[in-house]
C-alpha cells in the first residue's frame, strides 16, 4: 500500500496541469487518482472565501457514477460548529462520521443524503495560513483510517496548496505583464508626442530664422535649434528602441553628427569619422549628453574649422570602460587650446551638463583639440 501511495504523490507532483497552474484540470487529476489509490467513494475539495465565512467547492469527484461537480458552498451561520473545529487548523478524522459531535450540523444536509459512513478532512495551507480543505469520504460503509493514509491524504493536501498558489503566482504575472504592456505603449505615445512637439518647435525656429535680418540672429536661432535637434534625435531613437527607456548611443551621435554638419559645414567639407561602439544609454544621461556633445561638436565647427584649415577632421569615438563607466571623445584637427577653452566653448553649458550625469571633462591640445568625457552607465 506504501508504494502505491508513493507513486500516486509521484504522478501527481509531475503533472504538466501543477507546473502551469491550470487548478481546475489538476484537480480533477488528482481527485481521480487518490480515490483510486485510497479505495473511496468520494473526494472533493474546498476553498474560504476572503472572510473564512463560508466553504466554496472547487470540485468533487463520486467514484461510483465517474463524474465531477462543483459550486456547492457550505455557510459558517449555518454549521458554527462544524467551522470552528476546521478553525483549528488540525486533520479531522471520523472513523463514524454519523455519529461523532462534531458533525453533527453536517447530518441532515450532507452526511446522510450522500449516505456518507467515514470521512478525513484535511487542511489546506498556504503561506501559514489554512486557505481550504480536502475531504475524503467513504459511502455506505465505515472505514477505519490508518496512519499511512493519513499521512498520504495530508501530501495529497499539499499539491492542493502548491496548485493554487502556482495559479495565483500565474495570474499576479499575467497581470503585471498586462499593466506592463500598457505602460510601454503609454511610454510610447508619451515618446512620440514629445518628438512631435520638438519638430513643431523646430519648424517655427527655422520659419523665424527665414524672417531675421542680420547673420547674428541667424546663428543664434541656428544654435537654438540645434540644441532642440539633439534632443528630438534622442527621443526619435527612443520612439524606435525596443526598451522604454533606454537607446544605442551609436546611433543617436550619428544623427546628432550629421544634423550639425548640415547646418554649418555646408562649405567646409568635413571628414566625419566614428569609431562608435554599440553602448545602451538610459535616457536620463542620454540627453544632457546629446546636449553635451551639440556643444561641443558646435565649436568645432566654429573656432576649429576655419579657412586656415584645408582638410578639415571630426573624430567621434566611444569606449565601455570598466565598472561600467562609458568614454566620449570628440576631436577636431583645428588650432587647439591656448590656455583651457576658449571664447565661446558654453563651458558654463558643458560643466552643468556634465553634473547631471556625474561625468568628468578634460581638455587636451592633440594635434588638435581632444574633449574627453567618462560617465557611469
Amino acid at each position: 500500500m506504501l508504494i502505491k501511495f508513493v507513486e500516486s504523490i509521484e504522478s501527481l507532483a509531475k503533472s504538466r496541469f501543477l507546473r502551469e497552474g491550470d487548478v481546475e484540470s489538476y484537480l480533477k487529476e488528482l481527485l481521480l487518482i487518490t480515490s483510486e489509490t485510497l479505495g473511496c467513494n468520494r473526494v472533493n475539495a474546498w476553498v474560504f472565501n476572503d472572510g473564512r465565512t463560508s466553504l466554496h467547492c472547487l470540485m468533487a469527484y463520486t467514484n461510483e457514477k465517474k463524474c465531477y461537480s462543483q459550486g456547492m458552498t457550505l455557510e459558517k451561520s449555518n454549521l458554527p460548529k462544524y467551522f470552528q473545529y476546521l478553525e483549528k487548523n488540525k486533520i479531522i478524522v471520523s472513523d463514524n462520521a454519523q455519529s461523532e459531535l462534531m458533525n453533527v450540523e453536517l447530518l441532515d444536509s450532507y452526511l446522510i443524503p450522500y449516505d456518507i459512513q467515514s470521512m478525513i478532512d484535511v487542511p489546506v495551507r498556504s503561506e501559514g495560513q489554512m486557505t481550504g480543505v480536502i475531504c475524503f469520504e467513504h459511502v455506505g460503509k465505515k472505514h477505519k483510517w490508518k496512519r499511512e493514509e493519513r499521512k498520504y491524504a495530508q501530501s495529497i493536501a499539499q499539491l492542493v496548496s502548491l496548485a493554487l498558489e502556482t495559479e495565483k503566482k500565474n495570474n499576479y504575472r499575467h497581470q503585471l505583464e498586462s499593466l506592463l504592456k500598457q505602460k510601454e505603449l503609454l511610454i510610447s505615445e508619451i515618446n512620440h508626442r514629445v518628438k512631435n512637439n520638438i519638430s513643431i518647435i523646430l519648424s517655427l525656429i527655422r520659419l523665424q530664422k527665414e524672417k531675421a535680418k542680420d547673420s547674428f540672429h541667424k546663428i543664434l536661432l541656428d544654435d537654438i535649434g540645434n540644441k532642440l535637434f539633439s534632443m528630438a534625435a534622442v527621443q526619435e531613437q527612443l520612439h524606435r528602441s525596443k526598451y522604454i527607456d533606454k537607446i544605442s548611443s551609436e546611433e543617436y551621435l550619428k544623427e546628432l553628427v550629421i544634423n550639425l554638419n548640415r547646418s554649418f559645414g555646408y562649405d567646409k567639407h568635413v571628414q566625419l569619422v566614428y569609431h562608435l561602439k554599440t553602448i545602451l544609454l538610459d535616457i536620463t544621461k542620454a540627453i544632457p549628453l546629446a546636449l553635451i556633445a551639440n556643444e561641443v561638436i558646435t565649436n568645432s565647427y566654429k573656432y576649429a574649422f576655419g579657412p586656415a584649415n584645408k582638410s578639415p577632421v571630426l573624430i567621434i569615438s566611444t569606449d565601455l570602460l570598466s565598472n561600467n563607466m562609458m568614454l566620449l571623445q570628440i576631436r577636431d584637427n583645428g588650432p587647439g587650446i591656448e590656455e583651457g577653452p576658449h571664447k565661446g566653448m558654453g563651458l558654463d553649458i558643458i560643466e552643468g551638463l556634465c553634473a547631471q550625469i556625474d561625468s568628468d571633462v578634460k581638455y587636451e591640445n592633440d594635434k588638435g583639440c581632444l574633449v574627453s568625457f567618462c560617465f557611469p552607465l
